[in-house]
């Protein structure tokens, strides 16, 4: 079985201080603060009145992006900006846009200054793809009140796209006025999806990338990457959870909230979702902007999963056997699950007995050697 993709995440990796925009008496370093607008193409929907509507997602300030304090946590767990649903209804292709804010405190309201970004640029940009999008709704004839305005996928990338240059200059030079803070030009990051299956392998899906931001004397350089969460089809290692379940499923949620979280004292790890766990749940999902509400559903899931993936991946495909720990055993085990419905393993990274057992009864099945080796061989047709 193969890994359905589910939902596509816009992650912060590092963010450096090249040059700084402050003079000397100022000090040595800016403090930078960002924000950012999301849009997903299939969000644009037919309105009551068959106009489109369009649906931007926000997100809250966050910074000061140059304290290591923040930005040093992003190395081992990038910071989830925006994260959007690749189940929603509608036609491919999409486009996923994630327009960028930047600004650098000197004496002014910071909330004033994002809020003021927000307000006139989610402007811009809902009235550009509205416009872009009118004539594709107005011929959605049969289609549903509240459903995705079809065919409209790359146009709305190309439509927010277009608004860069001389579009932003004006409305930028506007909110500048009479503002103590440096503004920076909006920057928006752009993704075509021509498919759900082809998703994972788009240039700059699950790579880091980086944006070079030179504006008022500064020279800053944000590292990023688009990551996809995926959940096994047999979902059989992350059930929605919430304060009264128990067992497997509980430990290894234990297990990656005392990884996301290490600033706190560590849960116990003893599969009862008790009153520690359900407030570690809501003070993880608090500090990755999503749904508070203590129940581990696919979000909460996904985000905490999404590191663990990444390392699977980069592990590679080395030799395993009973006694062999971490990111290689796990991805062994999800595809043991795989090939073996019928004989389900936890995916705790550590290749012990039961392991063992499946991996050899994997080698028996497809008769080849059974030692319970993991090599390329085994390798290969656990991968084909």
């Amino acid at each position: 079985m193969a890994d359905t993709p589910q939902r596509l995440q816009f992650r912060l990796r590092y963010f450096i201080e090249h040059d700084s925009t402050d003079e000397f008496l100022e000090g040595a370093n800016d403090s930078v603060f960002m924000s950012a607008t999301g849009l997903d193409s299939s969000s644009v929907t037919i309105g009551p009145d068959r106009k489109p509507v369009v649906n931007l997602i926000r997100t809250p300030r966050i910074g000061d992006v140059s304290d290591n304090a923040i930005r040093g946590a992003w190395k081992i767990h990038p910071h989830v900006l925006m994260d959007f649903d690749l189940q929603r209804p509608g036609d491919f292709p999409r486009t996923y846009t994630v327009t960028l804010f930047f600004v650098e405190q000197d004496h002014g309201d910071l909330a004033e200054d994002f809020q003021k970004l927000q307000d006139e640029f989610g402007s811009k940009i809902e009235k550009a793809v509205q416009t872009a999008a009118a004539a594709a709704a107005a011929q959605a004839v049969g289609a549903a009140i509240g459903s995705a305005v079809p065919g409209i996928g790359t146009l709305v990338g190309f439509t927010v796209g277009a608004l860069v240059g001389a579009a932003w200059d004006a409305l930028v030079d506007l909110i500048r006025e009479g503002l103590e803070d440096d503004i920076f030009t909006p920057v928006p990051i752009i993704l075509t999806v021509p498919d759900r299956a082809s998703i994972a392998g788009q240039v700059g899906v699950g790579s880091q990338q980086s944006l070079r931001i030179k504006e008022h004397g500064g020279d800053y350089e944000l590292f990023y990457d688009w990551n996809v969460v995926s959940a096994v089809s047999n979902g059989g290692d992350t059930p929605t959870l919430s304060q009264g379940s128990q067992g497997e499923a509980v430990r290894k949620l234990q297990r990656l909230l005392n990884e996301h979280v290490p600033d706190l004292p560590s849960l116990a790890v003893d599969g009862d979702f008790g009153p520690a766990t359900d407030a570690r749940v809501r003070e993880y999902q608090r500090r990755v902007e999503i749904t508070v509400d203590g129940v581990v559903g696919p979000q909460t899931w996904g985000m905490l999963s999404g590191g663990e993936r990444a390392e699977e991946a980069a592990a590679g495909a080395p030799t395993l056997q009973q006694g062999s720990h971490g990111p290689a055993v796990r991805k062994l085990q999800r595809l043991l699950n795989d090939h073996l419905p019928d004989l389900q393993l936890e995916v705790d990274g550590q290749f012990g007995p039961v392991t063992d057992g499946r991996v050899r009864e994997f080698q028996e099945r497809v008769a080849i050697a059974v030692d319970g080796i993991v090599g390329p061989e085994t390798w290969g047709h656990l991968t084909q």
